[in-house]
């Protein structure tokens, strides 16, 4: 039997199980459980007590905006969606599909992705393959994540233990990016893959093991002498990290998801650059040599031509065949936008009281 520790990937489980048995504990005792199916013979109440709690703690977080139970939610996202990505031959890998799991991780996204909807107002869009790329531009452009505060604090105010956990806080989906990227891949349209693995070849520093961006970063870890744990520090997330994180895993792993994904990830590298740019002026204040801060700099220019690449080379074509797409990718979009300012904001918040 696979070892607890390799159950699923980037989760402290003794740390996860150390809590009261609430919607999170609960989801995590049976994705990772060893016989799920006798589990809920044994014990038929916990199928409704599980969807008694994701309906309550559904209600206190989108309703109430209840912090606890926005973690809850969160965190039961967080262990269902990395059943994609856990060790082959584990339990959670075999419970991957349990419909029981399946039907509390749809009703959750179905509640988050409603609030969502409800929280960025969208106002009707006639968007087309000819306006997309500027509607996409002027969202990035007219949003308060775009310029945030985050960033100048980092490149003029923080000092060295605020830059290091940024870095830790950083970690997870730095590096989670090549499998992000890998996702969108798989399904896509044949004229789509030449830009989409054009970004696969840069993250794996087109062909170099060394330059591979999972190694850059793990190099500016090391040479800052910051230990990287199994759970790549989302230990650390309040639900605004898990949010984030469950955005790209959602629309990785759920297929109607997929035109979200591309709005996504084009609105990331939109983001990116400028911000970097400030965060490389920052480590350098502080010290940091080039090669330490080399995962950010590449990505400064990198960036730039992925954006415009995610652009014209992915979503023109997707609009182009089916128009209809459009306003999952521009959803897409806003959620990157609205999920970045509640992480940023909070993370700011932190770092300032450490």
């Amino acid at each position: 039997m696979i070892s607890k520790n390799a159950s699923l990937s980037v989760i402290d489980r003794e740390f996860a199980l150390k809590s009261e048995n609430k919607l999170d504990t609960l989801f995590l005792q049976l994705i990772d459980s060893n016989d799920i199916n006798s589990i809920l013979e044994l014990r038929p109440q916990l199928t409704q007590q599980l969807m008694r709690l994701a309906s309550q703690a559904s209600l206190a977080a989108f309703e109430h905006h209840d912090d606890e139970a926005l973690r809850q939610v969160h965190q039961t996202l967080f262990y269902a969606y990395h059943s994609h990505l856990a060790e082959p031959l584990s339990c959670s890998s075999r419970n991957q599909y349990h419909p029981v799991l399946l039907q509390v991780r749809t009703f959750l996204e179905s509640q988050w992705l409603y609030s969502e909807k409800r929280r960025a107002r969208m106002h009707a869009l006639s968007l087309s393959a000819q306006n997309i790329i500027a509607e996409l531009h002027l969202l990035w452009k007219n949003h308060a994540v775009s310029s945030h505060a985050l960033f100048d604090f980092l490149e003029h105010e923080a000092n060295s233990q605020q830059l290091y956990y940024f870095f830790k806080s950083d970690s997870a989906l730095n590096l989670l990016f090549f499998d992000l990227v890998a996702m969108t891949l798989v399904g896509s349209f044949p004229e789509t893959r030449g830009e989409i693995s054009q970004n696969l070849w840069d993250e794996i520093g087109q062909g170099s093991n060394e330059f591979t961006h999972v190694n850059l970063y793990k190099d500016l870890l090391h040479r800052r002498g910051i230990d990287l744990p199994d759970d790549h520090y989302t230990h650390l997330y309040d639900w605004q990290g898990l949010a984030g994180y469950n955005l790209f895993m959602m629309g990785g792993v759920t297929r109607c998801h997929y035109y979200k994904l591309i709005g996504m990830m084009a609105m990331t590298e939109l983001l990116d650059p400028s911000q970097y740019e400030k965060l490389v002026n920052g480590s350098r204040r502080l010290g940091l040599s080039a090669r330490d801060v080399h995962y950010y700099s590449e990505h400064i220019s990198v960036d730039v031509d992925h954006a415009d690449g995610w652009l014209n080379n992915v979503i023109v074509p997707v609009a182009q065949r089916y128009p209809q797409a459009l306003e999952e990718i521009y959803f897409g979009a806003r959620l990157r936008l609205q999920t970045c300012q509640d992480y940023y904001d909070n993370l700011l918040k932190t770092l300032k009281a450490l």
